[in-house]
């Protein structure tokens, strides 16, 4: 049977004459989403949930339709330490603090959890690589000038979307997520001989986040292109480098994250940067100390805002807890305790392993980690874990790398076979 061009096998699970037509539309669905995923993140960021449980559905499509999986090597190990932490999570609904938000998250995560995995099992099956790439990037393209309408008008068009008033902070999601993807997908467009316009796609991006109010994704930025250059260099040094700080740092939060406040100085030089700053350091502080009192078990899955003493105020507007540490390792921590931790950092570990061995161009494996890089400070920093926009955005992310790099990896095998 053709489907999209390519020869495949007949699908076990839908009659011929019905393969094709699915695969075709379950495609055209995932670009869509492609196209509209940035656009979304700057009028409707708590919608990108909505969009990518859709594209999960399409990804489902592709996979039924082509009879087979394509999951990257990786992902067999991976889905099974996943599995392990929702199940972890769905049992600490019997020691929660509040245990029905517990088990309702949990069966939350299940279902994002599934779409994740048939995005990429998807990727792999994907025919319209270059489509997919430049839907993509005209969405990027999209989103950048929504955004500079936003910035002028005062949120005119956030105006038909919502009756509140517009702030610029509504726009951090976006910026976070373009910092996310910019480095692939320039990378992809010069893999495709196109340095020019990746320069100046770059160059928009990078003027977009700097113009916008979110402090994170103008940090992870830098810190992504400075772990572009050094995993160009030595990936797989670098890669494993990071692989075991990045353990490190999971495992060891509640004794370092939690314990900065209490450096001499250090919150006060924090509230002299930004107010936000110093807050999140007393609120990590707090976090550590409850993770002390619960370090085996936790206090249940997505139960930081019932711990106790978390709305006692600490500082005017300001609380102990609201709603979540602002940090995965101790959120993790704090929920899960010593298991959930430990399953987190092996997650972490098999992400930074798969950047070390894998197959793709030089320049695009270095984007792809820089990637996973910000991925992680943005955990570490911002949003809370189990945020279903953050999960969705991030397993979107996941399946745009992963077509980006079948897509550099044929560009560069044909540029060299043209020389």
């Amino acid at each position: 049977m053709r489907m999209g061009g390519l020869q495949t096998r007949p699908s076990p699970f839908l009659p011929n004459r019905f393969a094709a037509p699915i695969a075709r539309w379950s495609e055209a669905g995932l670009d869509i989403a492609a196209l509209l995923f940035f656009p979304l993140l700057v009028l409707l960021p708590r919608g990108t949930a909505a969009l990518i449980s859709v594209a999960g559905l399409c990804a489902c499509g592709l996979v039924l339709a082509a009879g087979r999986t394509k999951f990257p090597p990786f992902f067999a190990v991976a889905t099974v330490v996943l599995g392990s932490l929702l199940l972890w999570g769905a049992l600490s609904a019997f020691w929660s603090v509040d245990p029905l938000r517990s088990l309702a998250l949990s069966l939350r995560l299940a279902g994002l959890s599934v779409v994740g995995l048939a995005l990429a099992s998807a990727a792999g099956l994907v025919v319209a690589t270059r489509r997919l790439g430049l839907l993509l990037i005209i969405g990027m393209v999209l989103g950048i000038a929504i955004v500079a309408i936003e910035i002028m008008t005062g949120g005119w068009l956030n105006s038909f979307l919502s009756d509140r008033a517009f702030w610029p902070t509504q726009l951090n999601q976006a910026s976070v997520s373009l910092a996310l993807l910019i480095l692939p997908a320039s990378a992809t467009l010069v893999c495709l001989g196109r340095p020019i316009t990746a320069t100046f796609l770059a160059a928009a991006v990078a003027a977009t986040v700097y113009g916008l109010a979110g402090t994170t994704a103008k940090v992870v930025l830098v810190f992504g292109l400075a772990m572009g250059l050094l995993l160009y260099r030595n990936r797989p040094v670098l890669a494993r480098l990071a692989l075991v700080v990045s353990v490190l740092a999971i495992i060891t939060a509640p004794l370092t994250f939690a314990r900065l406040e209490r450096l001499p100085g250090f919150g006060e030089m924090a509230d002299g940067v930004k107010i936000s700053a110093g807050h999140r350091l007393l609120i990590w502080s707090f976090a550590g100390d409850r993770i002390a009192e619960r370090p085996l078990a936790g206090w249940g899955l997505d139960s930081s805002r019932a711990i106790p003493g978390g709305e006692d105020p600490i500082r005017p507007g300001e609380t102990w807890m609201p709603l979540h540490p602002h940090n995965a390792a101790l959120q993790v921590w704090l929920e899960l305790g010593a298991p959930g931790a430990a399953l987190f950092a092996l997650m972490v570990a098999i992400f930074w392993g798969a950047v070390a061995r894998v197959e793709w161009p030089p320049l695009f494996a270095a984007a792809a980690g820089s990637g996973l890089a910000i991925a992680l400070v943005g955990c570490s920093t911002a949003y809370g874990i189990w945020q279903e926009w953050w999960l969705a955005t991030l397993s979107f992310s996941l399946f745009l790398v992963l077509v980006m790099g079948r897509l550099s990896a044929c560009a560069s095998v044909r540029r060299r076979a043209i020389r």
